[in-house]
This record gives structure tokens, C-alpha cells and sequence, in this order.
């Protein structure tokens, strides 16, 4: 596509111009011209002043003393990435707590969305710009917890350049820019019919792709006054599934990871259903799992048990549920399981690397001048993302998840099917097992799920609902804007902008196949629902047992914003400038809860879907300006500040200082000091509580009586869920930061630049939410004394399960419930590299481009003091889903070209990490795992670590093209071109210990996918 910027303005086409338009702002960017070269004007023009990400000055000189990163689209489209969010996610500075396509995958808080984390420190410090202007938040918040705006609602086709500020900027822009600022900046003017098509697909035949993108502009911005186009773009990328990858990450058995010495690791009890461990131990969890598509039965009298075993409830056995038949030696049976018993492993049947996504979008822009000396732009954009999430089967059996009811979760442990039922059975949960009445001989019939009715016998169940729980995401995102730039005055020396923009998010979540546990209890009392046979289910007992919940979400918003730029006076180095605005925003998001609180009826409600919800709107009144002065020829200094008043109470004042020195013409030296916030989210002041689930794991030899207290199964000792639940505070107090960067640009002509910039961001009042000597307090109380409140003020930690073999003991802890608060400080500091070179020999054109970012600290000091240090470990746990935080991270791209024909090759890079959870009580370099933790796994029966730190993950890419003629373009794209694996990672969220796939999804996207083909044309006219 060809992109034009305009000469001096002319008159009379603005109607014309906004015919195909409708309302709403431009932006304080939009003018910005791509770094990357471009071809001479056919009309000698003197540059046109522009504005620069992170700040509201116009200027000629695109190097501003604080570090903004150019990605122009086409470029990244060089290099094989197709959308805005796969070309940030590759991005050297986004850290820890990114969220990408690998997240999207079963209990995700944030399904279907993408953002970056600039820094490290989370979705919500990095501020999302669409063409300078907010954009409305995604309704759901990441981890219940932080607002953000979603890469996946940018229309890519339209797409001219990004540009990211790696540095703090609520001098400009208010709340949320703490880490910096990403500034996605659309096409001005587009000519001519131009269609990209593409397909692809992995070399293991899945994952299969197809992306359409197709615009036509008319007008000359240049020539004629006005210029406008409309776009449309597809894309659609088929699910893979882990199946069908490599062991260790395609299977939940984790039997088959072993050391040297033939130790393995134990098998995990959310994993392989009936799994051996290497110690010939069967996988048992805190409800007696394993469980399988197939029912378990026991007979009992009343509520105790006969003293059987429990055995298949289906007489045609494994084979009937295309299961595999496993034989237990008595010690595996535990006494508890016949010998006989069905092998199901649900990661390879059922769940999934990357989930099946659709996209579409329209666009709608126009451009005119408007008299001599003005110029007005409006456009009009619409995406639609689906998004399709699987996940395993749900036990009958379960808890539900936690709401603003303190009563809340409630579990379900023992599924008691009776002698007798008819159709007025009624099952009443009572503690944690159902009760069957109002059946008998009189007036019922024998239970025909029950193989010991006829001895007089009920009997328990236990088992997995036959379909996979799945959640469908529709999102629609409308947005609009409307811009008027000019100037006025003698020797135009007022330059004046006015932005209006408005976006609107449509959330529509389709949750299928989560089981509602007193609907359970109902069919099971009066017969109506086949457990022997399940898929001889109708279609209307399943809908009662697990009635499909649709929950609607949006959020808006909806913005006002005025500049004016005047030239001030001559100072040796240049004018004098001074800018100053004011902007009015309302944003709101209404995301009601999918499974509200029922204190009435709490069992009603379902399983695995959570309870958090977050309604609320707030006005935000800002004035703001920027002062430049270049005193001498080669320094600059410049200052800005922006005041925010929040209609929900909060207020503040963000200033920021920055100078830029260049003593000669190639060499120059730069940098800011500044101030930030950020304000409570939704979710944090005014939600409902929040789960998360971690891998947990209770260290014997530190609480050897609770252990002791449980012999002959691994329910004290092996890996069991704690629930972290969330409350909302409305006191909390914003987050507030200092920020400094310090750097040097070295550029002695346009064929070479080389960037070095150190950064160093405190945050103070960190809203979080528990610390790791609070959460191992309060653990420690209640295994040591059975202690649930008290040991550390305003924690609960809730008892769970009792164990089947042992039900007088002890249970383990189930949840452990807080509020959010204000408690500590966070550091982050490190040194990011930028290296750019273009030159030629022998009629060979070679470009080199490389972006890299090192981590030197992130650390978090507690309320009480206590230091803990992330970098190169795989926390921070709590703000980042133990993802990790790398300390090298790069992307090197190097392109040769001849004629009409181009290749370009690139590496990313992330540096391993320790697996050290440090958040949550492990100590960094020490390989040993916390009291309550499982940073560092053992293997079953030893002290030898599964693996103490991650390795590094990279990856190469390698991108063609021939230009056939001046309107037709053949590309060719092989992603991961050396099928580079996973790294292995037991630890991560991702890994084995969540249950998942071995792997993290926050760096190793490319490399489970393995290597990929794409193929594509585009036609230009």
C-alpha cells in the first residue's frame, strides 16, 4: 500500500471527504511519520511538524529525548508476523505478565485477549493508544485484577506503524502509563485496490490459518484535498491441540520424566487419570481421584461404607469409553479401587496449545482539508473476535467457585445414588454428600445406576462428566473518531487540535457443560439421568444438569480533547514552544457476574465458572501541557504535566523533566525523570472476589505430624489446588511512580543508529494481594493447629476435602481468602539496546535491525521490610501467573535483498530463568522447594530436583518475497524454520504442576506450535 502525507491544505472537499464517515477523533499522533526511509516527494516540501508518542509538542525531529521505540507494520510484515499483537509480543521489553494466545486456554480470567507488559510490571502499567487516543478497556479484567485494552480489537489492515515509549508518561496521558506507552497509529491516506491473501498450516498438519485483507482508497490528499478509503480484513486460525505435540507436553503423564538414575516424577492427580507413580503409587487427590469418563461405584449401608471396592459401573467396561484397561497390584488399589480400572489421560484427549480463533473487521476512514489552513479526519472502525476455549471434563463431584458469599465455595464430595428411585426423588446435599428421599419400594423402581440396589445397598459415585467444558467468546469492539488539526495566526504560529472519540465493547460468553451440583443430586434421586451409559443421555437432561450460561459484557468509552501550541520566542538552539490542553473521558465497564452468589440455594450454583463481576463508570477531568526549549544549538529541555480528577475520588498531579544534549551531529545523549500513577481498577475497588488457583504442595519435613496424620495415600504429599481468593477494597489508594532513563543515541548518518537507554521505575503502595510471609503464616497456623483466622489479621484460610482414608485428620487447606491492599514498593531496572544499519555491496542490499532489553532488578519490598528479588526467576507469582521474568530477551532481524527478490531472517531470544517461586516463600539459587510451594519438584521418592532453573527458549523465522511485477507480490513464510521444541518447564503456569502442558506459554508460543508454513499474494492496483 502506498501511505502519503499532506502539503499545505485546501478548500472546499470536506464533505465530500466524510461522506463515507461518521463521528468521533483522530489523534495526537497520527501525523508521525515511520523512522524507516521513505522515496523522495515527486514536489519539494519543507518537513511538516509532527507529534511524537509521549508527548503533545509538534516537532521536525523525530529523536526525542525520551526512548520511543518505531515498528513500522510492513516491516513486521517482513518478517512474517501478520498481526499488531504478535509483533509486540516479540517486542525485547515486554516482560513478565504478558498475555498472549497461549493464555487463552481453560481457566483463563482473560479469555480470547492480547496485551503486552512493558517492563515487566503488568497489563495494566503499559497504556494501549489507538492513533493517540485511549480505546475502551477489555470487559474482563487479567487475573480478576487489572483493566487493560485488548490488541486483538486493532483492525491490523489498516495498520501504518506502532510506536512504543519505553518510559513513563502520565505527564501526557494520565493513569496507566507507568511502564510506557504503546501508540498503534492507522493509515492517512490510502490509493488504489489493494488484497492480501494468506494461508498456512504447522508441519504437524493442524493450526491451519487464513487471513484476508482487502482496501480501496480514493482521493489525493495532495493533488485533490481529500482521501478516502474503506478496508475489511479475515482471519481465521484453526485450534491445535496438544495431542498432538511431543512428550512431555502433548500427555498428563508424567511418569516418563526421569533422571539418570531411573527416578521420575510423580504423577500429578489432575493429570492422568488411574497413573502410576515411579514409586508404583496410584495418583490420588483430595477427593479420592483419579477420576474417568467411566463411573466408579461403592456400595454402602446409610453413610458408611460396605467395605467394598471401588468398581466400574459400566458392564462392558473400558472399552465402551474408548479408554485403555490399566491392572492395579494390590498396593495401588489402596483398598479403596477394584484391580480393574479405565486409563483416561485428559490433556492429550481434550485440551488444547492454541484455541480456535475468527476475526473480522471494517474500516472506514476519510481525510480532507478544510480552507487553507485545516484539515479534518474521521473514521469509523468495527472488529468481531470468536474465540473457542476447551477444556476437560468436570467431575460430578467438585466445589463451586468463591462469591461474595462468605459461605462460598461449596463442595460436593460424595455422590450417593439410592436403592430406589422414581420421579419424585428428592436429593438433598447435606455436609458434603447428597441425601436421596422420597423413593422406595412402594413407589419406585430398583436405581438402575445402582449395581447394588437389588442387595438394598446405595451406593457412591464417582466420576467425570462425558463432555468437555467449553467457553465461546464473541467480541465486538465499535469505535469512532473525529479530528480537526490547523493552524492560525501570523506565520501560523498557533497550532491548535481537537479530538472526540468514542468505543464500545459487546462481550458475549457462551459457557457449555459446567455441572450445577444440586441438579446432580436431583437426577441422581429420581433415576433421570444414565451414568452406566451417558451418551444415551437426551439432550434435555443434559441442558438440567448442565444448562449452557450466556453472560454479557461491555464496557465503554467515551472521550473530549483539546490542544493549543504556540511559538513563543527564539532562544539560540531554536523557538521557544509551549502546548497546553484539556481532556473530559467517561469509561464504564458493567461485566455482571456468570455465577452470582445464592446464599438461599448455594448449591444451585455451577462449577469452574467464576463469580467475579466488576459494574462501575467514572468521569475523568484533565488539564495538561508541554514546554520545549532548546537553549543552544544541540540542547534541549523540556517539561510537562498533566492533573487528573477522578469523579470516584482520586486525584493527581504528574509531572516530568527531560533534556537532550547532541555535542556533535552524529552522537547525542537523552533523558527523563518523571512521575506516574495508577488508579484502582474496577475489579480492585468495587468487584466481586476473585479465584485463582496455584499449585500447591505441603513440605513433610517441616509439618511432619500432618503428614504423619495421613498414611497410605499421597493426599498429604502430593500436588493439590489452594484457591487464592480475592476481595475488593474501596480504600485503596493509587499506585505512584518515579521513573528515570538515562541514554545515548549514536547515529553518524542515516544508514546507522545505535540506542542505549537505561531505565529505573519505583512503584510505591503496589496494589496486591497477599505476601508470601502473610500466605505462609497463615498456612503454617492452620497446619500446625488447625488454625483459620486470627494468625494473620484479615486472612481465612479455609479448610478443604477431608481425606477419604483418613477423614478424622486434618484436612488439607482449600482456599485461603484476603483482601487487596496497598503494601509495598516495586523496583524494576535495566538497560534496553537498539541497533539499526543499512548498506549495500555488488547490487546486494542488507539490512540488520536488533532489539534487545536486560533486566538488572526487579524487586518488591513488603510492608514489613521483607525484600523479594524476580529477576531471572520465574515470579513474580502473584501479578504475573508465575510466568516468569527473563533477563535477556532480544529480536535480531537481518534482511537480503537483490532486485525484486528478499529475504529476511529472524531470532528471538529469552533468557532461562530460576524456577524459584519467590513470592510464595522459595529462596532464589537454592533449588529447594517453600513450605507450601512448588517452584522446585522432586522426583517421587528422593531429594534430587526435577529441574532447578528453565533454559533459554529461541526461535528462528525465516520470511520471502518476490515482487513479480509493480502489481503483484508472492510471499513465503516458514516460522520456527528449525522446529525448535519447548524449553521444559515444570514449574511455570504452564507446567506440570498446574496440570498443564510442561511448558511456559508466555514465551514458547512459537516453539509448541513447532515449525509453520505460510504462503501469500498480494495484488496492488
Amino acid at each position: 500500500m502506498q501511505v502519503f502525507h499532506s502539503k499545505p491544505l485546501k478548500a472546499g472537499v470536506a464533505p465530500l471527504a466524510l461522506a463515507a464517515t461518521l463521528w468521533a477523533g483522530g489523534a495526537l499522533a497520527q501525523d508521525a511519520g515511520p523512522v524507516k526511509e521513505r522515496p523522495p516527494s515527486a514536489e519539494t516540501q519543507a518537513p511538516q511538524p509532527i507529534v511524537v508518542t509521549g508527548s503533545i509538542l509538534r516537532r521536525l525531529d523525530l529523536e526525542t529525548p525520551a526512548p520511543v521505540t518505531t515498528l513500522p507494520f510492513a516491516e513486521l510484515q517482513d518478517r512474517g508476523v501478520n498481526t499488531v499483537a504478535q509483533g509486540l509480543q516479540s517486542l525485547a521489553a515486554n516482560g513478565s505478565a504478558t498475555l498472549n494466545e497461549g493464555w487463552n486456554n481453560g481457566g483463563s480470567a482473560t479469555p480470547g485477549a492480547n496485551a503486552i507488559s512493558l517492563r515487566g510490571l503488568t497489563v495494566q502499567d503499559t497504556l494501549t493508544l489507538f492513533n493517540g487516543l485511549r480505546m475502551a478497556f477489555y470487559p474482563k479484567a487479567d487475573d480478576a485484577h487489572r483493566n487493560f485494552v485488548d490488541l486483538g480489537t486493532i483492525p491490523d489492515v489498516v495498520v501504518d506503524r506502532v510506536e512504543v515509549l519505553k518510559d513513563s508518561a502520565s505527564s501526557t496521558y494520565g493513569s496507566d502509563a507507568v511502564a510506557g506507552v504503546v501508540n498503534i497509529i492507522m493509515k492517512k491516506e490510502v490509493k488504489g485496490l489493494h488484497l492480501d491473501v494468506s494461508s498456512g498450516i504447522s508441519s504437524r498438519n493442524d493450526g491451519a490459518e487464513k487471513a484476508v485483507d482487502f482496501t480501496a482508497g480514493f482521493g489525493d490528499l495532495r493533488e485533490k484535498g481529500y482521501n478516502i478509503y474503506v478496508a475489511a480484513t479475515y482471519r481465521k486460525k484453526d485450534a491445535i491441540m496438544a495431542g498432538n505435540r511431543d512428550y512431555p507436553f502433548n500427555s498428563g503423564d508424567t511418569s516418563g520424566i526421569c533422571d539418570s538414575a531411573g527416578h521420575c516424577l510423580a504423577q500429578n492427580a489432575g493429570g492422568l487419570q488411574f497413573g502410576v507413580s515411579s514409586n508404583n503409587q496410584l495418583n490420588v487427590g483430595t477427593t479420592l481421584a483419579p477420576l474417568t469418563a467411566i463411573a466408579l461405584v461403592n456400595p454402602v449401608t446409610g453413610a458408611v461404607l460396605r467395605g467394598g471396592t471401588y468398581s466400574l459401573v459400566n458392564p462392558g467396561g473400558c472399552a465402551a469409553f474408548g479408554l485403555p484397561t490399566v491392572t492395579l497390584t494390590p498396593q495401588q488399589t489402596l483398598g479403596s479401587f477394584n484391580t480393574t480400572q479405565c486409563q483416561q489421560d485428559l490433556r492429550k484427549q481434550y485440551r488444547t496449545v492454541r484455541p480456535q480463533t475468527e476475526r473480522y473487521g471494517f474500516v472506514t476512514h476519510g481525510v480532507a482539508e478544510v480552507g487553507d489552513r485545516a484539515e479534518l479526519t474521521a473514521d469509523v472502525e468495527y472488529t468481531h473476535d470468536q474465540t473457542f476455549i476447551q477444556g476437560s471434563p468436570q467431575a460430578y463431584q467438585g466445589a463451586t467457585s468463591a462469591s461474595s458469599d462468605p459461605g462460598d465455595p461449596r463442595a460436593l464430595s460424595f455422590l450417593t445414588l439410592p436403592a430406589y428411585v422414581c420421579a419424585g426423588g428428592v436429593g438433598t446435599i447435606k455436609g458434603q454428600g447428597v441425601v436421596s428421599t422420597g423413593c422406595s419400594a412402594a413407589n419406585g423402581t430398583l436405581n438402575p445406576n445402582n449395581p447394588y440396589a437389588a442387595g438394598g445397598y446405595s451406593a457412591i459415585l464417582r466420576g467425570l462428566y462425558d463432555r468437555p467444558v467449553q467457553t465461546t467468546v464473541n467480541t465486538g469492539e465499535l469505535r469512532g473518531a473525529l479530528s480537526l488539526h490547523g493552524t492560525f495566526g501570523s506565520d501560523n504560529a498557533w497550532d491548535y487540535q481537537l479530538d472526540l472519540t468514542g468505543s464500545h465493547i459487546h462481550m458475549g460468553l457462551l459457557y457449555q457443560n459446567y455441572l450445577i451440583p444440586q441438579r446432580i443430586a436431583d437426577v441422581a434421586a429420581n433415576g433421570s439421568y444414565n451414568f452406566v451409559s451417558p451418551w444415551l443421555n437426551s439432550d434435555a437432561v443434559r441442558d438440567y444438569i448442565a444448562p449452557q450460561r450466556y453472560n454479557v459484557s461491555t464496557s465503554d468509552l467515551y472521550q473530549a480533547q483539546g490542544t493549543l501550541q504556540r511559538k513563543l520566542f527564539a532562544l539560540p538552539g531554536g523557538m521557544a514552544q509551549l502546548a497546553a490542553g484539556a481532556s473530559w473521558r467517561h469509561e464504564a465497564i458493567n461485566d455482571p457476574s456468570a455465577n452470582p452468589a445464592n446464599p438461599t440455594n448455594p448449591y444451585s450454583r455451577y462449577y469452574g465458572i467464576s463469580a467475579v463481576s466488576a459494574v462501575g463508570s467514572r468521569d475523568v477531568a484533565s488539564g495538561f501541557f508541554a514546554l520545549s526549549l532548546p537553549l543552544v544549538k544541540g540542547l534541549e529541555l523540556g517539561a510537562s504535566g498533566r492533573y487528573d480528577s477522578y469523579s470516584s475520588g482520586q486525584s493527581n498531579f504528574s509531572p516530568k523533566v527531560e533534556a537532550k544534549y547532541a555535542p556533535i551531529h552524529a552522537l547525542a545523549f537523552r533523558g527523563t525523570w518523571s512521575k506516574g500513577f495508577r488508579v484502582p481498577s474496577f475489579n480492585e475497588a468495587g468487584g466481586n472476589p476473585a479465584t485463582s488457583i496455584v499449585a500447591s504442595v505441603v513440605n513433610c519435613a517441616t509439618y511432619a505430624a500432618f503428614c504423619a496424620s495421613h498414611p497410605g495415600s499421597s493426599y498429604a504429599t502430593g500436588v493439590f489446588g489452594l484457591a487464592r481468593t480475592q476481595y475488593a477494597n474501596p480504600n485503596l489508594a493509587p499506585e505512584h511512580s518515579t521513573s528515570w532513563t538515562l541514554g545515548t543515541v549514536f547515529q553518524p548518518d542515516r544508514h546507522f543508529s545505535l540506542t542505549l537507554d537505561y531505565y529505573k521505575i519505583s512503584v510505591k503502595d503496589v496494589i496486591g494481594g497477599i505476601s508470601a510471609a502473610a500466605q505462609t503464616a497463615a498456612l503454617d497456623a492452620y497446619l500446625r493447629n488447625g488454625t483459620t483466622t486470627g494468625a494473620v489479621p484479615g486472612v481465612t484460610v479455609v479448610p478443604g476435602v477431608a481425606d477419604p482414608l483418613n477423614p478424622t485428620a486434618r484436612p488439607l487447606p482449600s482456599a485461603i481468602q484476603f483482601q487487596f491492599a496497598n503494601q509495598g514498593r516495586q523496583v524494576v531496572e535495566g538497560i534496553d539496546l537498539g541497533a539499526r544499519a543499512r548498506f549495500a555491496a555488488g547490487g546486494v542490499n542488507f539490512a540488520t535491525d536488533f532489539d534487545g532489553s536486560y533486566l538488572i532488578r526487579y524487586e518488591l519490598t513488603t510492608s514489613t521490610g521483607a525484600i523479594q528479588r524476580y529477576d531471572g526467576t520465574l515470579s513474580p507469582c502473584d501479578y504475573a501467573s508465575c510466568s516468569g521474568s527473563p533477563k535477556w530477551r532480544f529480536t535480531w532481524a537481518n534482511t537480503v535483498s537483490r532486485g525484486k527478490v528478499s529475504l529476511t531472517a529472524t531470532t528471538y531470544f529469552t533468557s532461562g530463568y530460576d524456577l524459584a517461586e519467590v513470592d510464595y516463600g522459595d529462596v532464589a539459587g537454592t533449588c529447594t522447594p517453600g513450605s507450601t510451594t512448588t517452584g522446585i519438584l522432586y522426583y517421587a521418592g528422593t531429594t534430587t530436583p526435577v529441574a532447578c532453573r528453565a533454559k533459554a527458549t529461541w526461535n528462528l523465522d525465516l520470511a520471502s518475497q518476490v515482487k513479480v511485477n509493480r502489481n503483484f507480490t508472492l510471499y513465503a513464510h516458514i516460522l520456527n524454520v528449525l522446529d525448535i521444541k519447548p524449553v521444559f518447564d515444570p514449574s511455570s503456569a504452564g507446567g506440570v504442576a498446574a496440570g498443564a502442558g510442561n511448558y511456559n506459554p508466555a514465551w514458547d508460543m512459537a516453539n509448541i506450535i513447532g515449525r509453520y508454513f505460510r504462503v501469500g499474494a498480494k495484488l496492488d492496483f
